[in-house]
């Protein structure tokens, strides 16, 4: 399973970042995103970055990452502490595939 992991930019150096995230801090290439500044946030994947994220993404991305491991770990999950911002939301239909019948 690929998944890629928020980390926050710690420093540049060039075309690597430090970034900080779940596992710790390692360098990240930054080439796929161009420049980045200390604080921003960043999905990375395999030591890269692959798009640049809110905070509040990158929170909810982490809270996705924490109910894997609860699964993983054998633990019962309260869907609602990991996913929140689904609970109350009903199935949602992208853009292009709105008001086809």
């Amino acid at each position: 399973m690929c998944l890629g992991i928020p980390m926050q930019v710690v420093a540049v150096d060039g075309g690597a970042a430090t970034c900080r995230g779940r596992s710790g801090t390692q360098a990240i290439d930054i080439a796929l995103v161009g420049p980045v500044v200390p604080g921003e946030w960043l999905l990375t994947f395999l030591g890269a970055a692959r798009g640049r994220l809110e905070p509040g993404e990158a929170a909810q991305i982490d809270r996705a990452l924490d109910a894997l491991e609860s699964i993983e770990r054998g633990e019962v999950m309260n869907v609602a502490t990991f996913f929140a911002d689904l609970v109350e939301r009903g199935p949602q239909l992208p853009e292009h595939l709105r008001g086809q019948k």
